[in-house]
């Protein structure tokens, strides 16, 4: 992303180039006219493809990251802003599809993911290479018991309301009106797909075990006030997405160009199973 000013506008504009799936760019064009203008998302004004790369031209959204506010440490009244992003998961997925799975660059669902796409997914990474050298045995064994006990809570093929699928405080941007936070944007659609909402909770409470009670209670306020009723097994099902999601982190991690990310993976998988200590594959509790 690369912030453009015009000697002939007032405003500024972001030229974003697409490196990982051309079709993103569509993708995030049509979504931005699905959601406007009740969620902040930039729109795509022009797309362009030249010398094997597609870039779009991109309204720029003022702001700062809700992962810098939250981290400055400077009075953040964390419960109204959390409230205020559940708010905006509850409305982004009242939009549903006509099934589950992975959009084309028209939104259109061309890939279907159901139940035992997830699991087929885990035994994936659990079987990879650089998992294997990663991570020790014993924790290897605690995630198939884990998975192989609550296997079931992985999302079913009938959910199929929009999601964002990086919804976490670095791609949404806050500031400040009349002393009041609100959200003035919602960026990074590029991996949306059809699915269950409680993906796009797993990324965003991922490091509610850090943050005060305020953020996840704010948060999960908000998804409340607004509708949403939270599935009874939603904490382990959040568990579940959450692992999965490090697992493939791990794969693709490199441990010697990035140390820290690499330690943080391993620390949250740790944090994870050390919830589910006590477990054993004939424990029915």
């Amino acid at each position: 992303n690369i912030k453009v000013k015009f000697k002939n506008l007032t405003f500024p504009l972001i030229l974003r180039v697409y490196l990982r799936d051309p079709e993103a760019a569509w993708r995030e064009q049509r979504l931005a006219e699905l959601l406007s203008p009740n969620i902040p998302i930039p729109r795509i004004l022009k797309i362009y493809e030249c010398e094997n790369y597609t870039f779009a031209i991109a309204e720029f959204m003022p702001g700062i990251t809700l992962r810098d506010l939250l981290l400055s440490n400077d009075n953040v009244p964390v419960a109204k802003i959390m409230y205020k992003v559940g708010t905006m998961l509850a409305f982004i997925a009242k939009h549903t599809f006509p099934m589950s799975g992975f959009f084309d660059k028209n939104l259109h669902v061309v890939t279907e993911l159901g139940h035992s796409g997830y699991l087929d997914f885990v035994k994936t990474c659990l079987n990879n290479n650089e998992i294997l050298s990663r991570l020790d045995t014993k924790i290897i064994s605690r995630i198939e018991q884990l998975v192989s006990k609550y296997s079931t809570l992985f999302p079913s093929n009938k959910e199929s309301c929009l999601v964002h699928a990086d919804f976490d405080p670095s791609n949404i941007l806050v500031g400040e009106t009349n002393s009041s936070w609100k959200i003035t944007g919602v960026l990074d659609w590029e991996f949306a797909f059809s699915g269950s909402m409680l993906c796009d909770m797993a990324n965003m409470l991922r490091y509610a075990h850090k943050m005060p009670i305020e953020f996840e209670q704010g948060f999960l306020n908000g998804l409340q006030g607004n509708g949403f009723e939270l599935p009874q097994s939603w904490k382990i099902t959040v568990d579940l997405l959450n692992l999965l999601s490090l697992l493939d982190c791990l794969v693709k991690v490199n441990p010697i160009h990035r140390p820290n990310q690499y330690t943080d993976i391993l620390a949250l998988i740790e944090h994870i199973l050390e919830k589910y200590k006590t477990l054993s594959l004939t424990d029915e509790s």
